[in-house]
């Protein structure tokens, strides 16, 4: 575990502009779940937004990448892999007597270098169907669109490639690989990662990491690969991995960003300013100059404004350590100690109707077993190889303090969520899709006779409401997740195409309709009571 320091200022953190930067979050409505600022190797400040706890894992999404290029600099000092290595030739030379002409000549130059600076020249979509059993020929079977490395496209498969081929090289997965290397040496617990139909860790994405893992990674960075003075890669790695190759990518999150081996290297703070990237708010900002990062995990879609509302605060809070009264070390730590629910928690009143609750308690309702129909959203569908969906077989009965519902998905085995009629969440764990999630939920009957239940998937970027209308025997259920398929959607263009397209796509694809409605997760279910 990290030292603590006593208060900011200890280290060199000015507290008056992170209780700006935490009172900016609130205003703006953002959904954050965490912040952790770490200095000198000691952090400063953290703080948590109930219900999330500061030792509950969350899910990476394209942080995770970082990770996955981590261990293959590892690879590459111990002589296992060469970023040289032309990974058709070596690895796929059955695939390139498919290919001819100038997709052949192409395909032989791809080099691991390459696939980690994400300039190999294929494009794939982030709706692939992640249940296929072979993610390698997902992308090796894709067209190749443009001269390795001449141009950037981010794609999250690369990252995949990169796992299959250090499995290849060493026969364990990344996760086995980075644990005497990585993990053991920061002192971290070994992480779940999300595997392939064929047992290879899913690189891109998938992976779930505490903030206190990521700012020790980050720190790791921050000393050019030396951890408590412990070596785990070489500066020559460090070096190549925080090089520009491309120096303007998509102006999506960032005006300026650049791109090196998985992550980013901002402009405005050339050289001196790297960032771990994770889809729906979850960062790290390192600071080498100032030996200090910023963490960040969140539930959000406004990943610019994440990365603006930093920047506007780092690196000006760095200052030279300084003593602050006792009084404003006291008000600081108030300010810090767990926060309030978000924005998306402060609609659900709780309300009981025991009529109602004795009319419905124990009676099985069976729904149309849609395949985006799920307690979970749009946004885990699309990145779990074991698909959810199928929601139905549903009972729900009632205690003093909750209303309890019962249900299957996708042939799982039954699950049961508590969620709190009383103003308050109460606290699941359940293993769903192969994957084990930690749900926050509440309940609470509507004026119109509906019952809805709201659900948060702690260190899951991703909430969930579910309203069940009854009719007679006839029940409609009706969803509504965020981020929903619009923000999907809009990910995929965005980095796919290098259009920024705004939130207006994102609104259309959530709210147009019948067009999309039988397509994404947020579509009704129409089921029946059966007892």
């Amino acid at each position: 575990m990290l030292e603590r320091a006593d208060y900011p200022e200890q280290v060199g953190v000015d507290s008056d502009v992170v209780t700006d930067l935490i009172r900016f979050f609130e205003k703006l409505d953002y959904n954050i779940d965490s912040l952790m600022v770490v200095r000198h190797g000691k952090v400063a400040c953290e703080c948590n937004w109930a219900p999330n706890r500061v030792d509950n894992p969350h899910d990476m999404f394209s942080l995770t990448k970082s990770v996955t290029a981590t261990a293959i600099g590892i690879a590459v000092d111990e002589g296992i892999i060469s970023l040289d290595t032309k990974i058709y030739e070596k690895y796929f030379p059955h695939k390139l007597e498919g290919l001819s002409g100038q997709q052949k000549e192409w395909a032989k130059k791809i080099t691991v270098h390459d696939v980690l600076s994400m300039r190999m020249g294929k494009v794939t979509s982030i709706f692939d169907d992640k249940a296929r059993t072979d993610w390698v020929n997902g992308i090796l079977d894709q067209k190749i669109q443009f001269e390795p490395n001449t141009d950037w496209k981010y794609i999250s498969e690369n990252a995949y490639l990169l796992s299959w081929i250090l499995q290849r090289e060493t026969g364990m997965t990344m996760t086995e690989y980075l644990t005497p290397r990585l993990y053991e040496p920061l002192d971290m617990k070994i992480p779940h990662w999300e595997q392939s139909q064929v047992d290879v860790d899913a690189g891109g994405w998938g992976l779930k990491l505490t903030v206190e893992d990521i700012a020790k990674i980050s720190m790791l960075y921050i000393n050019k690969g030396v951890y408590n003075g412990k070596r785990v890669f070489s500066e020559d790695w460090f070096n190549k991995a925080t090089y520009p190759y491309t120096k303007k990518t998509y102006p999506v999150f960032s005006d300026n960003a650049e791109y090196g081996y998985q992550i980013w290297i901002d402009h405005e703070h050339h050289d001196t300013t790297y960032r771990f990237t994770g889809l729906y708010g979850q960062f790290s900002f390192m600071f080498p100059d100032q030996d200090a990062c910023v963490v960040i995990t969140a539930s959000d879609t406004r990943d610019g404004d994440a990365i603006a509302s930093v920047y506007k605060h780092f690196p000006k809070a760095f200052i030279d350590p300084t003593e602050i009264s006792d009084e404003k070390k006291f008000e600081f730590k108030a300010l810090t100690a767990t926060r309030g629910y978000g924005p998306d928690f402060k609609k659900s009143t709780g309300k009981r109707d025991p009529k109602r609750e004795a009319k419905i308690s124990n009676r099985m309702m069976k729904f149309v077993p849609l395949p985006y129909s799920s307690t979970q959203g749009a946004v885990t569908y699309f990145m779990w190889r074991k698909k959810i969906g199928g929601l139905t077989d549903v009972i729900i009965t009632f205690d003093k303090d909750n209303a309890i519902m019962s249900f299957k998905e996708n042939n799982s085995d039954r699950m049961t969520i508590k969620a709190g009629m009383n103003n308050e969440y109460t606290h699941n764990v359940i293993t769903l899709g192969e994957n084990e999630l930690i749900v926050d939920a509440q309940a609470t009957w509507n004026r119109d006779g509906s019952l809805e239940f709201f659900l948060y998937n702690s260190g899951r970027p991703q909430s969930k409401r579910l309203r069940f209308i009854f009719k007679g025997n006839t029940v409609i259920l009706r969803q509504n997740s965020y981020p929903g398929f619009g923000a999907v959607a809009k990910f995929n263009i965005e980095f796919n195409m290098g259009m920024n397209v705004g939130p207006k796509l994102e609104n259309f694809l959530d709210f147009g309709g019948d067009v999309f409605g039988t397509f994404y997760s947020d579509t009704d279910t129409v089921g029946r009571f059966v007892k």
